[in-house]
């Protein structure tokens, strides 16, 4: 049983240890490995995939909606998010699907949030904006609100998917009124202190609160958010559930739910 996780750069990624992690508590004989691939070199690596070099793929940047179009089918959601975080190989076909949704979706339920109903903001305006927006949409959020710096942005995304966007006067009065704030920016993964909020927002206690980012573990916007009295949910969170879909796509395994507790556990000491 043969993965990997493809990019460029791919070094940093916990992928590795989680889904060799996530083996073990399966007892499955997964193996599991990162491959640096350039834009130029993933055509031809994917013909390799095709071949039988590996039984499936995880995606990360730049190369998410490159493979959308390399891949020979799509499923809804990824056509929908207009990116693809995983690859399964099937009989020389390559079927390209997205779980970041659905990660977003099941690492907020296991900290008891549920956004049916729920008035929720998201912040950027790239891939992983779009997984959240159209991940909540379609479980039924009440309200989707976008904020992005480059205002063109978060326009053209918010039209996408029904949603709001919001303008940088707005925001901190918008703020006190939503009930589920999703961080999908690059913000804080090189600067550990930087905030994505702009000076003059104020987080309120009944405010839940997720942070893609999981390198830094702790960011500046969830330590603000447990300042607050708010529910911060860290990206590890979102990076378990997500891989477990991935999981269940390539071998149709469902994980019980203590296993996203276990990797959890472990990858948190493992960044500690």
């Amino acid at each position: 049983m043969r993965y990997a996780v493809v990019g460029d750069p791919v070094a940093h990624s916990a992928s590795p240890s989680l889904f060799l992690a996530l083996g073990r508590e399966l007892g499955l004989p997964l193996e599991y490995r990162a491959e640096q691939v350039t834009a130029a070199e993933l055509p031809g690596f994917l013909e390799r995939v095709r071949a039988g070099a590996y039984q499936g793929l995880s995606v990360t940047l730049p190369h998410k909606e490159t493979v959308l179009h390399l891949a020979d089918t799509a499923s809804v959601v990824a056509r929908a998010v207009g990116a693809a975080n995983t690859l399964v190989q099937r009989e020389g076909r390559l079927e390209a699907d997205n779980t970041d949704g659905v990660g977003l979706l099941r690492a907020l339920a296991s900290q008891g949030v549920n956004v049916e109903g729920a008035r929720v903001l998201v912040l950027g305006a790239g891939g992983a904006a779009r997984a959240a927006l159209q991940a909540t949409r379609d479980a039924g959020a009440r309200a989707l609100y976008v904020f992005n710096r480059t205002p063109e942005r978060a326009e053209r995304l918010a039209a996408a998917f029904g949603a709001v966007a919001v303008p940088l006067a707005e925001l901190p009065r918008l703020l006190q009124d939503v009930d589920v704030l999703v961080q999908a920016s690059a913000a804080g993964l090189s600067r550990p202190t930087e905030t994505p909020l702009p000076e003059g927002c104020v987080l309120h206690p009944r405010l839940s609160v997720l942070d893609m980012v999981y390198q830094p573990l702790q960011t500046q916007l969830l330590r603000d958010a447990r300042a607050s009295g708010a529910r911060a949910v860290d990206g590890l969170w979102m990076l378990v559930h997500q891989a477990l879909a991935q999981c269940q796509l390539w071998t149709g395994i469902e994980a019980a739910p203590g296993v996203a507790i276990a990797l959890h556990a472990a990858l948190q000491q493992e960044a500690a």
